[in-house]
């Protein structure tokens, strides 16, 4: 125990060291980190771990404005308008700071003893990181994507990410790569393209498509077009799962065309192994996992032609697309704002623009034609 002790002594004062960098500091911690596991394993890493590098090595809060500094900054905005903006920054810095500090210890942690985790454990830091992202994003629209905070703090958003990946990966229990260097050789990674904009470069997470409103009425139309497909739709949301039924009963995913619901990747899984889908429209992530793994299990088997959406209630500058791509998924579709008399418009017109890019056929691939 006083060897243990010491050694985290050790860490502190390096952590106090002025005259080092951070990457000296971080470094050097790191290497004292690996000593005290050679001695005292596991135990002596997961206190270390907790210890030091719950503390802000690159990204403190010194690092941002503070809420009196924003306030100051928007008195021109009048004074009330200036206290809501200031504390409005001051709650989503705090938001993200302490998630940071929760991110920070399994980030380390998984540098020093890498290790597979459940894809329930995997799925909560994702939607840490997401929530944390979100807090960024809104601090950015009050200072600017150029404060110095927001940038650093974007940056470690995206360390956080590269560190998940692996872990996904690991929890498919699959050692081959997915599908890029087999499926995509041949198409480079379009960004308008992936998240099915229409022809003028629009986003369809900006589409009015509330009923009656012109997109709507147009999205009626473009689902008149559509041929009829087997379509599978993966959401572990049950109501979710029902507006599907709806929207396919009211022809938006195509007059003639049939749906099966799942509620779970497992299930799904089952029933591709026998059944051949035109279409499937999978949720991001489940209760069961990342709808990753699922994209590599269809491209894997060598289903090259079934057309694979994935939707999640992410903007489109939070999506990992390219990834999403090189696994083997087709397009994106942000269920932002999605309610059961709207969310059949918007995937109506994401299909109709999927057959503008592709041809009609694509979307049928093993129904008759």
């Amino acid at each position: 125990m006083n060897k243990l002790t010491g050694v985290l002594l050790s860490l502190c004062l390096l952590a106090s060291a002025g005259a080092a960098s951070a990457q000296d500091r971080y470094t050097s911690t790191l290497r004292a980190i690996r000593a005290g596991v050679m001695a005292n394993g596991n135990k002596f890493s997961r206190i270390a771990a907790r210890e030091f590098f719950a503390d802000h090595l690159s990204l403190s809060v010194a690092e941002f404005k503070t809420a009196d500094a924003i306030r100051s900054g928007l008195l021109a905005h009048g004074v009330q308008e200036s206290l809501r903006l200031s504390e409005q920054y001051r709650s989503n810095l705090n938001k993200f700071l302490e998630i940071k500090r929760e991110l920070d210890i399994f980030l380390r942690y998984q540098m020093l003893e890498p290790e597979n985790v459940s894809s329930l454990e995997v799925n909560a830091r994702w939607e840490e990181a997401r929530k944390a992202r979100r807090a960024l994003q809104e601090m950015e629209r009050i200072v600017g994507a150029r404060d110095r905070g927001v940038h650093l703090g974007k940056l470690y958003m995206d360390r956080v990410m590269e560190a998940l990946k692996p872990t996904y990966a690991g929890l498919s229990g699959k050692k081959k790569a997915s599908m890029p260097e087999k499926l995509r050789t041949e198409n480079s990674f379009n960004a308008d393209r992936f998240f099915l904009k229409d022809p003028d470069g629009t986003s369809l997470t900006m589409k009015n498509t509330s009923p009656g409103s012109d997109g709507f009425i147009r999205a009626q139309k473009m689902a008149a077009e559509l041929p009829p497909m087997t379509i599978a739709v993966l959401n572990d949301d049950p109501e979710i799962l029902e507006w599907a039924r709806g929207w396919n009963a009211q022809g938006f995913l195509g007059t003639g065309s049939r749906v099966a619901v799942f509620d779970s990747l497992g299930k799904l899984m089952e029933w591709v192994k026998e059944v051949k889908y035109d279409v499937i429209l999978m949720d991001y992530v489940l209760e069961d996992g990342v709808s990753v793994f699922m994209i590599d299990h269809i491209r894997m088997t060598g289903d090259k032609s079934t057309v694979i959406l994935v939707n999640s209630a992410l903007m489109d500058n939070e999506v990992p697309a390219e990834d999403l791509f090189e696994r083997g998924a087709d397009g994106f579709v942000s269920s932002v704002g999605f309610r059961a008399d709207n969310g059949g418009a918007r995937i109506a017109n994401a299909l109709y623009n999927y057959m503008q890019q592709h041809g009609r056929d694509a979307l049928t691939p093993y129904s008759k034609r």
